[in-house]
């Protein structure tokens, strides 16, 4: 049999689902699978498109339905906007008393998706695709040699390279695995499925909840810094860091961003919630750079992956938006929406990030914030990257904290 390749996957990188995850399964039929899933026995039932583009509606966007079916002597579990089969704790459930699973999660909003191979109970082979030279679990180089063939160079010569467009390959390596070419054809329901009541519980926290974070792969004296800092240094570096952000994008006198910031640095932090302004600013942001629509009247998204949005020649996208109520579609000024160019989006994308790092930087542990926010500057081509001043934030803090 011929090895699976990214190019078997092609079709990826145009297909209009931009959060999902796929778990291949054996050893267990379609309602096993479901059941340890978390789906109850009596939710198992057949599922069609317009019950997923309703859940997603529901649950906004972060929907919690799975849907199965089988190829093979595996079963194929799809999540629209869910990653639960990522999760090590139902990995370990589906795998229990000798299976095997492996999951691939496409995350295109965050940019970051993720691998993961279970065996027995257990994570054999884990990593982010973006950073494959980062692997974890009992066999983290088991996969090394088909990781190479795939271009996912698991032991590269640059010291902290970036794959961009690792989601085929990904798949690639789930199908070598499986012997199963996944295809959007595949899940032509309706399909056998049902909402996850029961999920997996999660495992007792142990240990640092930092310790994997890429702040420290990409930066340790950055990571070892923060660390030695009081609470409230690393607060105040991640506000000063977050409020840097906003100037280099031009945003330092928004109203949004500069209140959040002024409000966190009387001591007195307001939540962002999915209501403030903070996340509604984000989501503003994040649909000029996916071009999906966000209703004025409401602030909700408009379209879903689920809900098929689809290119005209022009480059703009027909939004399937439909009121279940009155089978109208719920937005009919939204059904047109331009899709933006590659230009538009860099435009976007310094706002975007420092909206965000405005949000990193009021996280409730002033730790994670500084982590998060600082994250920005070490992470190779991205937008904010700058390599000499997260080693003067380094310099900083340690001065800072032995005045203390």
């Amino acid at each position: 049999m011929r090895k699976i390749m990214p190019a078997d996957y092609a079709w990826e990188s145009d297909w209009p689902e931009e959060i999902y995850t796929v778990t291949f399964v054996r050893g267990l039929d379609e309602r096993e699978t479901l059941r340890r899933f978390g789906v109850a026995d009596d939710n198992i039932h057949l599922v069609d498109d317009e019950e997923v583009m309703e859940r997603i509606e529901e649950t906004d966007g972060c929907c919690d339905m799975v849907l199965v079916t089988r190829a093979g002597d595996w079963t194929i579990a799809f999540e629209y906007r869910g990653w639960e089969g990522t999760r090590p704790e139902t990995l370990r459930e589906l795998t229990r008393d000798g299976g095997e699973a492996v999951s691939v999660m496409c995350h295109n909003y965050a940019a970051s998706h993720d691998f993961e191979h279970a065996v027995d109970g257990r994570i054999r082979t884990a990593f982010r695709p973006q950073t494959p030279q980062e692997r974890w679990g009992s066999h983290p180089d088991a996969l090394n040699e088909d990781m190479r063939e795939l271009g996912l160079e698991p032991e590269p010569d640059e010291e902290f390279p970036y794959v961009r467009g690792s989601v085929p390959a990904v798949l690639a390596l789930a199908s070598r695995i499986s012997g199963v070419l996944f295809t959007p054809a595949l899940l032509d329901g309706p399909l056998l499925g049902g909402v996850i009541t029961d999920a997996v519980p999660d495992d007792p926290p142990e240990g640092d909840p930092l310790a994997r974070h890429a702040l420290r792969a990409y930066d340790q004296e950055l990571a070892e810094a923060i660390d030695n800092a009081s609470p409230g240094l690393q607060r105040r570096a991640a506000l000063a860091e977050a409020r840097r952000q906003c100037e280099v994008a031009g945003m330092a006198d928004h109203p949004v961003p500069a209140a959040a910031l002024a409000s966190a640095e009387r001591g007195e932090p307001s939540p962002v919630g999915y209501d403030s302004p903070l996340a509604e600013l984000i989501r503003g942001y994040e649909s000029e750079l996916t071009g999906h629509p966000i209703d004025a009247a409401t602030g909700e998204w408009m379209a879903g992956p689920a809900a098929d949005p689809r290119r005209s020649p022009d480059g703009r996208r027909t939004i399937f938006s439909i009121d279940t109520a009155t089978g109208m579609p719920a937005c009919p000024s939204c059904r047109w929406h331009h899709h933006p160019g590659e230009a538009e989006r860099e435009a976007v994308r310094p706002r975007w990030q420092a909206v965000t790092s405005v949000r990193h930087a009021l996280s409730p542990d002033a730790r994670k914030a500084a982590y998060n926010t600082h994250f920005a500057l070490v992470r190779r081509g991205q937008v904010m990257a700058d390599a000499d001043h997260a080693a003067a934030v380094a310099a900083t803090l340690r001065v800072e904290a032995a005045k203390v």
